[in-house]
């Protein structure tokens, strides 16, 4: 297959014919048929003949047709990038192009770095993609990275950032329901391992990681026990949740009087009014949550133990009718006796959970 392409002076135009000028951009077009000629071994090129085109359209190529000369070098990079192998001879013609096409030494390794980047990250998002990277995968792009000429630190990022992404796709995935599975941290685990890589995570998306680990269990888990409850409980009992808490229950308030009946006024001075009738008052009161105690609340496979500052409080839970989360706090529908709000700070979710998890298991 051809490595350039043919291509047809261009004709000048009617002002070009009347002050008998010939169009310059067919100096680099001149350029790129002599590299069709001599494409076999472009080395036979040398920068005098480069010059000779330049002076005779009387250009400095060096400062002309940069885009053009960039695809011709661009094309021959394609060209020795096809078997993914850069030999000795391809080495010395791109340094001889170098010179003929006027480019720097930035911009060579600009352009060969991003071509051969491309196709060893295009090599290491297909070994990766299964989430697993074998020895055979290894020493495969092992060898291309010597074939790219590629640095040991470039070809090790490339292959740290497609792993970091495909763990991180996983992990995305796996939470997407707001819970981690035995199963799907294991999972994690081994790519982890397989690809030689830790989780690149965020302290939030750590914090949800475990949370949402803790979520599944709290579903489909044993329930983490503490091994050293901090307040006397019966044998029969363990302690699976502690917090602090404010114990809120409904008050009756007044809120203000209303008064009814026939009135009237009657004007004695300025501003100044009797209000004459019959007046009837009539107390307008509503329920208000109103904190009665702060204080420790233990959840045990059979109670919730309150331990305020000002008395303890017990609720059995098979007692408890049903429960409603909200986001500060939990309200308790007692079978008997006034319920509870329990405010939360934090963990409100959990505790709920497992508050359900237990009375379900009664």
């Amino acid at each position: 297959m051809s490595i350039f392409t043919p291509k047809k002076s261009k004709k000048p135009s009617f002002i070009d014919k009347i002050l008998k000028r010939t169009p310059k951009e067919n100096a680099i077009i001149e350029i790129n048929n002599l590299f069709v000629e001599n494409e076999d071994d472009l080395i036979k090129i040398n920068l005098g003949h480069i010059q000779e085109i330049a002076n005779r359209y009387k250009i400095k190529l060096n400062k002309k047709f940069k885009p053009l000369r960039f695809e011709l070098f661009r094309k021959y990079i394609h060209h020795c990038l096809e078997d993914q192998v850069i030999d000795e001879n391809e080495v010395n013609t791109i340094q001889h192009l170098k010179e003929l096409l006027y480019l720097t030494d930035a911009e060579v390794k600009h352009m060969l770095d991003f071509e051969t980047k491309k196709i060893f990250d295009r090599e290491v998002k297909v070994a990766v993609s299964d989430g697993k990277l074998t020895q055979d995968e290894k020493d495969k792009l092992e060898i291309l990275k010597k074939n790219l000429l590629l640095t040991d630190e470039t070809a090790k990022d490339i292959l740290k950032s497609n792993s970091n992404k495909i763990l991180k796709d996983f992990i995305d995935n796996a939470i997407s329901d707001e819970r981690l599975s035995d199963e799907e941290f294991e999972k994690m685990n081994e790519i982890s391992q397989s690809l030689g890589i830790e989780p690149n995570l965020d302290a939030k998306t750590k914090q949800n990681l475990e949370r949402y680990r803790l979520y599944w269990t709290i579903e489909n888990g044993e329930l983490p026990v503490y091994a050293n409850p901090p307040i006397n409980i019966q044998k029969s009992e363990n302690l699976y949740f502690m917090g602090h808490v404010n114990w809120q229950e409904q008050r009756r308030v007044t809120k203000r009087i209303n008064y009814g009946g026939p009135t009237a006024r009657i004007k004695i001075a300025k501003g100044v009014y009797y209000r004459m009738g019959s007046i009837a008052a009539k107390a307008v009161s509503e329920d208000v949550w109103k904190v009665i105690d702060s204080g420790n609340l233990y959840l045990t496979n059979k109670r919730l133990i309150f331990m305020g500052s000002k008395g303890n409080k017990t609720i059995r839970l098979n007692k408890i009718l049903d429960i409603i989360p909200y986001k500060n706090g939990v309200d308790i529908q007692k079978d008997a006796g006034k319920s509870p709000f329990l405010e939360f700070s934090t963990n409100v979710d959990i505790f709920s959970m497992m508050l359900v998890r237990l009375i379900d298991e009664l």
